[in-house]
């Protein structure tokens, strides 16, 4: 029986360092989710920004020019983010991948370790059990001697 108290306290160790895996993935999830939020946010603004630079046939050819070039660094600007965009939401959906496979790897343990511990109740329950019908077999013995 002493093993098997081992045995479940080593899996036991194990479950908590696989629910902290999970809690640090979620940590990780969540702040990538926040940037990719970020990366939304200022994407709208550039392409806010790109819609309300107004036309760029001024009358002055400066102007004009200058208009265009805005323009066309906010555009830049807003292709790079997308990109990184799209590069951090590969990232995002791996990190969410290796959430599900902590998750599942630290739930089949906590199944495991639950299975183990009813399965030791059960061993002890048999013990006294027969600890008792032998206590009861005795006390009926000296009864009849």
């Amino acid at each position: 029986m002493n093993a098997e108290r081992q045995a479940i306290a080593s899996l036991a160790r194990l479950a908590l360092l696989r629910q902290r895996e999970v809690e640090r993935e979620q940590a990780e999830l969540a702040g990538k989710q926040r940037l990719r939020e970020r990366y939304q946010r200022n994407l709208d603004r550039l392409d806010t920004l790109c819609r309300n630079v107004g036309a760029s046939g001024s009358d002055l050819a400066v102007a004009a020019l200058n208009s265009g070039n805005y323009k066309h660094t906010v555009m830049q600007l807003a292709l790079e983010h997308r990109n990184d965009l799209a590069l951090h939401d590969a990232d995002l959906a791996v990190s969410r991948q290796a959430l599900a496979n902590a998750s599942r790897q630290h739930e089949s343990l906590n199944l495991l370790l639950e299975r183990q511990r009813a399965d030791l109740q059960r061993a002890l329950a048999t013990q006294e059990q027969k600890r008792q019908d032998e206590m009861a077999a005795q006390m009926w013995q000296r009864r009849d001697a």
